[in-house]
C-alpha cells in the first residue's frame, strides 16, 4: 500500500485505532515504553478521564461525533440507575459533560485560541506516519493551523497539579517531535 493510501486510510477512527493501526507504535505506546515496556501491546483499560478528555477533544474537533458519547444522568457511576444502563461499560455522567461544555465555552471565548483553532487555513485530525529509529511511528495532529505554521496539540488533565510535570516530561514532547517528524516526511 502506497504511503499516501495508508495515510488516508489513517483519518478514519475505525482504522487509526483498529487493526490496521496496530501495525504503528503511537504516542500512548510511548508511556508503556517508559513504565512498563512489557505490557506494550496490552489494550490500556478505559477510565473517566480519559473519556471526558476525548469528549472534550471531540467537541471541539469534530464535534458531529458526540453522538457516540453514551452520557448518563446519575451522580455517580455506583448507582443502580447507572449500572443498569452502563451495562458494565465506562460511561459519562451528565454532570461530567456540563463541566467539560464549560471549559469548552471558556476555552472557545478566548479570541486568540478560537482564532488558532477556527482560523480558514487549519486542518483536523491530520495523521502522519514516520519510521524513527527503524521503527514505524503513527501520529495525528489535533489542529494544523497553518496559517500560523502551529501544530496544536488539545490536552486535558484529571488534576491540574500533575499538568505542569506532563507537560515538561518527554511524553510530550515526544509525540510532538514524532508527530511533526510524521507529517514533514509524508
Amino acid at each position: 500500500m502506497k504511503r499516501k493510501d495508508e495515510l488516508n486510510k489513517l483519518r478514519e477512527d475505525k482504522h487509526y485505532y483498529g487493526k490496521f493501526g496496530k501495525q504503528f507504535l503511537s504516542n500512548s505506546d510511548i508511556s508503556t515504553l517508559l513504565t512498563n515496556p512489557l505490557s506494550l501491546g496490552t489494550p490500556i483499560e478505559n477510565r473517566p478521564a480519559f473519556l471526558i478528555g476525548g469528549y472534550f477533544h471531540t467537541a471541539i474537533l469534530e464535534p458531529e461525533k458526540l453522538k457516540n458519547f453514551k452520557i448518563i444522568e446519575s451522580t455517580t457511576r455506583n448507582t443502580k440507575a447507572y449500572k443498569e444502563i452502563s451495562n458494565g461499560e465506562i460511561c459519562l455522567l451528565q454532570h461530567e459533560v456540563d463541566k467539560t461544555e464549560l471549559l469548552i465555552d471558556k476555552m472557545m471565548s478566548n479570541e486568540v485560541c478560537k482564532s488558532l483553532i477556527r482560523g480558514e487555513n487549519v486542518e483536523y485530525e491530520v495523521p502522519g506516519i514516520a519510521e524513527i529509529f527503524g521503527v514505524n511511528w503513527k501520529g495525528k495532529a489535533d489542529i494544523i493551523n497553518h496559517d500560523e505554521k502551529l501544530i496544536i496539540d488539545l490536552k486535558t488533565t484529571a488534576d491540574i497539579s500533575k499538568f505542569k510535570y506532563s507537560a515538561t516530561n518527554t511524553i510530550i514532547t515526544v509525540k510532538l517531535i514524532y508527530t511533526k517528524s510524521c507529517l514533514v516526511t509524508k
